[in-house]
């Protein structure tokens, strides 16, 4: 039986849950992230009740370019949140906490975030083109201020063959894909969140699959649920 094919729009390292859940049930697996990342350096930000990141990057950019001293009032002064659980482990690597951690979905983490940081200052190091979803869910109800750490935008020089499914991790992952290649009738989509399915669902994209949480886990659980 021949295996079927999966494309995820992410680097995998070797040790990767979602590359070895898939390859052990019998997958051809291929991960390419379909963006590039660009720091942006900062000197000076404002000090927070808490920060909050919405991904992984906005934390390793974030940290890159904290100095020492930075990072030790960071530690002893800041409280650090999270839109999901992934972007916390990472957060709990660089800086040993996370107080806060979200489900991965916008809405309900803004709702959660808001029974602790009602009428707080909060910072926001995020993509020079993020979509501020939890900024612009929590308008008014917070003090949030920006902080742009780094740039994405999609890679020039993408070429993909055709796989039997897809997986998005993020917004712009999809806009890249779509920019180069169109989508068939019978590949199977998947989507990392709400946010990244909310991008497929405006290019007409409706039959999609919705990881329950966004973890590499997860998306291997959705691609096997799927067949």
């Amino acid at each position: 039986m021949k295996k079927k094919s999966v494309f995820i729009t992410r680097d995998l390292e070797p040790d990767s849950i979602f590359l070895t859940a898939l390859q052990h049930a019998g997958f051809d697996v291929f991960g390419k992230s379909l963006i590039e990342f660009e720091t942006i350096s900062f000197e000076k930000f404002p000090k927070t009740d808490w920060i909050f990141f919405y991904s992984q990057n906005a934390v390793r950019f974030f940290e890159k370019g904290l100095s020492k001293k930075d990072k030790t009032a960071i530690f002893e002064h800041t409280c650090l949140g999270t839109i999901g659980e992934s972007t916390a482990n990472l957060t709990k690597l660089l800086f040993k906490k996370c107080d806060f951690t979200g489900n991965g979905d916008p809405k309900t983490t803004a709702e959660a975030f808001l029974k602790i940081a009602k009428d707080k200052r909060v910072l926001f190091p995020h993509a020079e083109n993020s979509r501020q979803s939890i900024q612009k869910l929590l308008s008014g109800e917070i003090y949030d201020f920006d902080l742009v750490v780094y740039k994405n935008h999609p890679r020039k020089d993408l070429s993909l063959p055709d796989f039997e499914v897809l997986v998005f991790t993020s917004p712009m992952n999809v806009d890249a894909y779509l920019s180069k290649k169109k989508f068939l009738k019978n590949q199977t989509i998947i989507s990392i969140g709400q946010t990244t399915a909310q991008a497929l669902k405006e290019y007409g994209i409706n039959n999609i699959i919705t990881s329950r949480k966004p973890s590499e886990l997860n998306l291997a659980n959705a691609v096997k649920n799927a067949f």
